[in-house]
């Protein structure tokens, strides 16, 4: 799968900052009882009429119970899945209708466990809601089945009675996975919860950001709030139970990403919840918490818990088509990341945060706590430069830095202009073919200055036309910065002894281009066939300066590749014979000569110069006269 947020069913997500079965909180070894539980529902003995309850939290740790009526079962929903369709009443929800963050409430009957409330009506007038099973639950676990996508076509199941429901009757249900397909004029559809992004020490500038990512996966961002010193202080000792709210992080420390269902059911020191999946991990390693529900947010279409996590107590280590499951007592490895941000001079602003390590997910996470971090400062300059360097640390590696400068943005852009180098080292490191490669630490810096510091570059001259093998080429650029006049730059590059007669096209540009142009020209790294290829592929790019001036004189080939190896330096009639032949696969390497000068801006555009090398002797520049 590709790094991007995900698909997130009925889950509430936040950013912030035999016999009786017992809990063991791992904290304190004390066990909370179950009701007891002497077998679990087989679909086959559900019948329409029945009643039970369910279990789930409102407001703060408290678990409620609340009523539940059997509608009917729908088969094969998707495959080997079935949906149990019931009416849900009590605790208010003829109101407010089934709530997102119930996700994974337990449904009982006759004090036998059913499954999870994990679907719901949109638009409904009544709180209908869908039940994954629990017999469906932990088979799925077991297997890690990994589904990273979900069904997109609806399936419309027939009832065998008819569903009567206020003044409506249906003869069918319609289960869908697409956040589009259900309407407030279309017919009873059965689909996951939209999953509100509940916010603390988030931008609304990042939370639109991740609005137009994420929206078509059911996300809906809104701004949060972390618990007070009193709540945390008085309900840290919260035990984890079955209909007690159940979190999921993702980014924690100075502003928190993380997700929030309910409990379904603890078998010993294994966790079961939700109902649906999270992301479609299938197997992963987040970090697990106990939870505290502030209020319901009342909505038209679906009300939504509002919480804050509470305390680690485990680590989550299935995500699948039914459910998410997760073992006590133990500790998730998260990524750390460090930022520093400064604007105009004042004071730095550093922030610490934990991200969870998922190679689909880490690139994203990393990219949205950066770009917050400098969010955080307000509105930025609308014309501005900015300095970055990122060390990313690799475990048994030298670590990669990105150094740079960036400038000829709005300040609005900046977050995006930035960082999405960043995203993508991450990218390309973690989503190598060849071998696990573990990042460490993120340290970040970012120094933010008014006003815009670019030139373009306006044209190029040389000093004579046709020049001897050996011989200084000499060239003037002529440079425009922003707002100011024009500055002469001079440029100088020995020619090689025995460069060839012919026409040459000489390039000025930034360092960083000629730096694309030196990897287009090594089949070794563009198409890399080990991990240390990739990262000196990576290493190539970002070592080149965008405001470093390059002359760039390409060469032509060299040498080939051929079998992951590089054989350099071979006779241009070799190099055709090798590159020619569909038998060795040889690919030509490209070299270049490149003369560079520093500047104090960011280099913009590129100019061509074109001359002739000769070796007569009747030239008007031959050696360097200065």
């Amino acid at each position: 799968m590709r790094p991007l947020l995900l698909l997130l069913p009925i889950t509430f997500l936040w950013l912030v900052v035999g016999g009786t079965t017992l809990l063991v909180q791992p904290s304190t070894g004390r066990a909370a009882a179950v009701p007891p539980l002497t077998r679990v529902w087989q679909v086959e003995d559900i019948q329409r009429g029945m009643k039970g309850y369910g279990r789930t939290v409102l407001q703060g740790t408290k678990v409620e119970t609340f009523q539940v009526e059997i509608l009917g079962v729908m088969r094969n929903t998707s495959p080997g899945r079935d949906l149990i369709l019931a009416r849900l009443s009590g605790l208010g929800l003829e109101k407010s209708g089934v709530i997102a963050g119930m996700s994974g409430s337990p449904v009982y009957i006759e004090d036998k466990l059913l499954g999870a409330v994990a679907y719901a009506w949109p638009f409904g007038k009544e709180p209908i809601a869908g039940i994954t099973p629990y017999i469906q639950m932990r088979p799925v676990v077991e297997t890690l089945e990994r589904r990273e996508q979900q069904p997109t076509k609806p399936v419309r199941i027939g009832l065998a009675e008819q569903l009567r429901v206020g003044e409506r009757s249906f003869d069918a249900v319609t289960i869908t996975q697409n956040f589009e397909d259900a309407t407030e004029s279309g017919g009873l559809h059965l689909m996951p919860l939209r999953t509100p992004l509940m916010a603390t020490g988030f931008t609304r500038h990042t939370l639109d950001w991740l609005a137009k990512q994420t929206g078509r996966y059911g996300l809906t961002p809104m701004l949060g709030g972390a618990t007070t010193a009193r709540v945390l202080e008085e309900h840290k000792q919260a035990e984890l139970e079955p209909g007690g709210p159940l979190a999921v992080a993702m980014i924690a420390g100075d502003f928190d990403l993380s997700g929030i269902g309910t409990v379904t059911h603890i078998e010993g020191g294994r966790v079961y919840g939700w109902g649906h999946p999270f992301m479609s991990l299938g197997g992963c390693h987040l970090p697990m918490y106990t939870g505290y529900i502030h209020t319901i947010y009342p909505r038209q279409t679906v009300s939504f818990k509002m919480g804050s996590p509470l305390r680690e107590v485990g680590v989550m280590h299935a995500d699948v088509s039914t459910c998410i499951a997760g073992i006590l007592d133990r500790k998730a490895d998260m990524l750390p990341l460090k930022t520093r941000v400064q604007v105009d001079g004042a004071e730095a602003r550093t922030f610490r945060v934990k991200i969870a390590r998922h190679r689909g997910l880490l690139p994203t996470l990393v990219f949205t706590a950066l770009t917050n971090a400098v969010d955080l400062e307000g509105e930025l300059p609308e014309e501005m430069t900015a300095h970055l360097t990122a060390r990313i640390e690799l475990e048994g590696r030298p670590p990669l830095v990105i150094q740079d400068t960036f400038s000829g943005f709005s300040g609005g852009r900046a977050p995006l202009v930035l960082y999405s180098q960043v995203g993508s080292v991450l990218s390309q490191l973690l989503f190598n073919s060849f071998e696990d490669l573990k990042i460490n630490r993120i340290d970040c810096e970012t120094r933010v200055e008014s006003g815009r510091a670019t030139a373009d570059i306006e044209s190029v001259t040389l000093d004579a036309d046709r020049y001897e093998p050996g011989a200084t080429l000499a060239v003037t650029a002529t440079l425009k910065p922003y707002k100011g006049g024009r500055e002469k730059v001079r440029l100088k590059m020995q020619l090689p002894d025995d460069l060839a007669e012919g026409t040459y096209t000489a390039i000025l540009c930034d360092e960083l281009a000629s730096a694309r142009y030196d990897l287009r020209g090594n089949p070794s790294l563009i198409a890399p066939t080990n991990a240390d290829q990739v990262i000196e592929g990576l290493r190539l790019l970002l070592d080149a300066k965008r405001t470093t001036l390059a002359l760039r004189l390409p060469l032509g080939a060299h040498g080939v590749a051929a079998s992951g190896k590089n054989l350099p330096q071979l006779p241009s009639s070799m190099v055709h014979i090798l590159t020619n032949s569909k038998r060795t696969g040889a690919l030509p390497m490209t070299r270049a000569k490149v003369e560079r000068v520093k500047t104090n801006w960011v280099i913009q555009g590129a100019e061509n110069v074109t001359f002739r090398v000769t070796k007569t002797r009747n030239l008007t520049l031959t050696k360097d006269h200065e």
